[in-house]
């Protein structure tokens, strides 16, 4: 009897897990790694890299997303990319955190995230490589 509830609690568990609907793309080199997730309501992009690395990564991020943008407010800061659609940056050395509201902005500031990622990821893992 113990059995069977064992196996339904089991089944509800997996059941429960797997309605939620959660993309990762995930690139490691040793202690170099670049995590984007992605759920119905978010995007989210995690980074650890070399410090030295962090001054590259600073660069991509003004050329994709804001030419105007000083360095001192890539640290940690919301700020606005077109009209009303504003993400979420904290850059600090070696560590990059990304977070992108679906709900608020719209499909070209995703897009254009998106492509900020794969650039990030380009660029930390070619380092990686070529040393």
């Amino acid at each position: 009897m113990k059995m069977k509830y064992v196996v339904a609690i089991c089944l509800f568990i997996m059941l429960l897990s797997g309605c939620i609907r959660y993309e990762t793309d995930r690139v490691r080199h040793g202690r170099i790694s670049v995590t984007v997730k992605e759920s119905d309501h978010q995007l989210r992009i995690d980074a650890k890299f070399k410090r030295s690395q962090t001054y590259q990564v600073a660069r991509i991020i003004k050329e994709e997303l804001d030419h105007n943008t000083s360095d001192e407010k890539l640290h940690t800061a919301t700020f606005t990319i077109r009209d009303d659609d504003k993400l979420f940056v904290r850059l600090r050395k070696g560590r990059l955190k990304i977070r992108l509201d679906k709900d608020e902005n719209d499909e070209v500031t995703y897009n254009r995230v998106r492509r900020l990622a794969d650039q990030i990821k380009i660029v930390i893992t070619s380092e990686q490589a070529q040393r």
